[in-house]
């Protein structure tokens, strides 16, 4: 299950940002993260990795959030440029491998959510 290592790095982001914040929040409610559908993430995975792993830290509670970028590719023989998906990626239009693939790679924390004292 790759989304344990990945999960990993999240919630060291997540808890060296909060550490940076100033004032420092009281909570963290929920982190956002972008995910590319090339990294063939399964989302009950990813939250179960983020809730075992955030278990008995500062951010304990909180809330993963995932948002998935769809796989784009632009073909290099005709210009097309579009959705492609696994398990063959070819040129929606003229059925080319030749093709540069756009989007769906991203991974990263986009933002996180936090909760300051005197916040309801």
């Amino acid at each position: 299950m790759h989304e344990f290592s990945i999960c990993e790095g999240i919630v060291k982001a997540a808890q060296e940002e909060l550490g940076r914040m100033n004032p420092r929040p009281k909570a963290l409610r929920r982190a956002r993260v972008v995910v590319g559908r090339l990294h063939a993430i399964v989302p009950d995975n990813m939250e179960l990795a983020y809730e075992v792993l955030t278990r008995d830290t500062p951010i304990a509670g909180s809330k993963l959030e995932l948002e998935f970028v769809p796989i784009t590719a632009k073909c290099r023989a005709c210009g097309w440029a579009g959705g492609i998906g696994p398990p063959v990626f070819l040129c929606g239009s003229c059925l080319s491998g030749d093709i540069e693939v756009l989007t769906g790679r991203e991974l990263y924390l986009s933002n996180l959510e936090v909760e300051q004292d005197g916040d309801e």
